[in-house]
């Protein structure tokens, strides 16, 4: 028998399996930050790239537009992600998140063909941008910037497991080697290698092309349900070898784990003794089930309750 807490209401208190949390509320308001952030850095890059005819800076800059629609995706795709499950949707909205950072990905590897195609004219016309100490700072201070929102964004995306968020740390941390490029390009051109400025806008387009493949092929593994991290299965599997061990459980087998967009979905079958009883057997899928949906990222366990004799539990395969 396959059990989902499908017992009266009456008998337990009510557990939603999708709610809208606090994590989500903290994910909306970090990529409203990130908005006011972005905003601000483009148009101070896209002024000082502007002034100073610098392909590097203004390729800095278009990243930073790229940045606000991320920002502006990552804020309605948290959104979306925390409404709670309804007729149409009974599983909730978990796939929203990575479907937004796969578009941030695609965003991404538009800019970086641009970016490149602006290089290699720079290369080839040999045009020469301005110097001045301006864009240095603008770049340095850009990259502190950019390195906090790394760290914070990193953090919290783990911390709260979201998708979007972690493709907002994965930007920034993007953002940090593209200005540094930029500055390589910058610094070339005051001591008299304006041939930098093109080379590093180059790299620059490479870079933002690699983090755009690797983010979108991350995110389209979750929306087809890819197996989840090794440390998360261990500790999964652990939870159950634990109930096995205390004598709950007689064996577990057919053990399926993978992603519903940023979620964690779990199915799995549990040998029981048969003498248990409908109760007690309740109680036990209830104690699986809580037991499963604390490990970070599991938000949905379905139980198949075996009965077995003891007398033929000798060896059960896993």
């Amino acid at each position: 028998m396959e059990r989902e807490s499908a017992i009266p209401r009456q008998h337990r208190p009510v557990r939603p399996l999708f709610h809208r949390s606090s994590s989500t509320l903290a994910s909306m308001r970090a990529a409203l930050v990130l908005i006011v952030l972005n905003g601000i850095l483009f148009l101070v890059k896209a002024m000082v790239g502007v002034r100073y005819d610098s392909l590097a800076i203004l390729s800095d800059a278009g990243n930073s537009l790229i940045d606000i629609i991320t920002s502006v995706i990552i804020l309605i795709a948290v959104r979306e992600t925390g409404k709670p499950a309804d007729k149409e949707h009974p599983f909730g909205h978990a796939r929203i998140e990575p479907m937004a950072a796969f578009t941030v990905a695609v965003l991404t590897c538009m800019l970086a063909t641009e970016v490149g195609r602006e290089a290699v004219g720079r290369l080839l016309t040999g045009s020469t941008p301005q110097s001045d100490l301006i864009p240095i700072l603008v770049l340095l201070g850009v990259i502190l910037i950019k390195g906090a929102i790394w760290r914070v964004a990193g953090k919290m995306g783990r911390r709260l497991g979201s998708a979007a968020l972690t493709a907002a740390a994965v930007d920034a941390q993007m953002d940090v080697v593209i200005s540094l490029m930029a500055l390589l390009g910058v610094a070339g051109v005051s001591f008299g290698l304006p041939w930098l400025d093109g080379a590093a806008s180059l790299l620059i387009a490479f870079w933002i092309a690699w983090v755009g493949y690797r983010l979108g092929r991350d995110n389209i593994e979750r929306l087809i349900g890819h197996l989840p991290d090794a440390k998360t299965v261990r500790l999964i599997r652990a939870r159950l070898d634990l109930m096995k061990k205390t004598g709950k459980i007689l064996n577990f087998h057919e053990l399926r784990i993978h992603y519903v967009g940023s979620e964690i979905h779990i199915a799995v079958h549990v040998d029981m003794d048969q003498r248990l009883g409908i109760h007690r057997s309740h109680d036990l899928d209830e104690e699986i089930q809580a037991a499963l949906t604390g490990v970070p990222g599991v938000t949905h366990v379905a139980v198949h309750m075996d009965p077995i004799s003891l007398h033929r539990t000798a060896s059960v395969p896993f």
